[in-house]
């Protein structure tokens, strides 16, 4: 689902929200205006449907880097078309409602570039509840931001994911540009938790 439906429905409701953007100028007797909100609302419904199918399916299938990128992506578009919606209902430029969704757009990209997303799909997967459905393939091949969330789940149940104890490598920097936030974090977990590690 999160292959086949999500990018298109974002595309969709990206579209209506274009569309209400360039039909807004033109509505404005009060039916054509209550039929462009009924038709924004109608998205808006649309697009928060889909988000709780696509909760459901990672309450079963369990959470990948797809399926957070198509949550984030339908937040953004529901966001998006609720502020076409205040921007009718407040008669705010096409300016100020171009401005917030490009600064929130930057905002939440870059952000994004903060979060450990490997360890953030380990922790969910790794749960309690899922614990007889775990995917072992896929965790495996997630990045070392993995390692710290694997390792200690593995030192609890006593069960191991990894085909070694030595699988999970500590980030070593060979110079600045190989530097990054999220490989420091492993590597200041490593040095923290003196995991023994795979030279």
């Amino acid at each position: 689902y999160a292959h086949r439906g999500a990018y298109p429905l974002v595309a969709t409701a990206l579209l209506a929200g274009l569309f209400a953007l360039i039909s807004c100028s033109h509505a404005r007797r009060g039916w054509m205006r209550k039929l462009l909100y009924l038709f924004l609302a109608q998205n808006l419904l649309l697009v928060a449907s889909s988000a709780l199918r696509l909760e459901l399916y990672i309450e079963a299938y369990g959470l990948t880097y797809l399926r957070i990128s198509a949550a984030i992506w339908m937040g953004l578009v529901a966001v998006g078309l609720a502020t076409i919606i205040w921007q009718m209902a407040r008669a705010r430029s096409t300016l100020w409602l171009l401005s917030v969704n490009a600064s929130l757009l930057a905002l939440v990209l870059y952000s994004a570039a903060f979060v450990n997303w490997a360890g953030v799909i380990a922790r969910h997967n790794l749960d309690p509840r899922f614990e007889g459905q775990i995917d072992t393939y896929y965790l495996c091949g997630l990045s070392e931001g993995a390692y710290p969330t694997v390792l200690e789940w593995e030192k609890r149940t006593g069960q191991r994911i990894y085909p070694s104890p030595t699988y999970a490598a500590r980030p070593e920097f060979v110079d600045w540009r190989e530097w990054g936030f999220r490989s420091w974090r492993v590597q200041r977990y490593f040095d923290q938790a003196q995991v023994e590690v795979a030279p």
